[in-house]
């Protein structure tokens, strides 16, 4: 099953965060819990009026395994980025995703992957 999640970035005083919505039904601020099979297809997708100007990276946070099989990467023609979940990964894993502010500063948050275990 292949899964999109949504970004927003909202400004709350001082800090500037990520809203989340996933194709589950997930939706937070600053972080959810995504669930993925393995070899499912990832999309990160600006929501309408995301008040962020581009995704500039996403990659595992430190200290979490690398649950991607084909890593993170920019959809030619596109702000998306897509990637493939492990065949052989299963647990819970946390990532970065930096991204491009309206104000032209760069930004960071960390929201967590959750795959099935193989077979699921």
């Amino acid at each position: 099953m292949d899964v999109t999640i949504q970004l927003r970035a909202i400004k709350k005083g001082d800090d500037v965060i990520l809203h989340l919505k996933d194709s589950e039904g997930h939706e937070h601020d600053k972080t959810i819990t995504t669930l993925v099979n393995p070899g499912s297809k990832v999309t990160w997708t600006l929501m309408e009026n995301s008040d962020i100007i581009e995704i500039t990276g996403i990659s595992p946070k430190n200290g979490s395994a690398n649950i991607f099989s084909t890593p993170p990467q920019p959809v030619d023609g596109s702000k998306d980025w897509q990637a493939i979940v492990c065949d052989e990964q299963s647990g819970k894993e946390s990532y970065n995703i930096d991204f491009k502010y309206k104000d032209g500063k760069d930004y960071r948050d960390d929201p967590d992957a959750e795959i099935n275990p193989p077979g699921k």
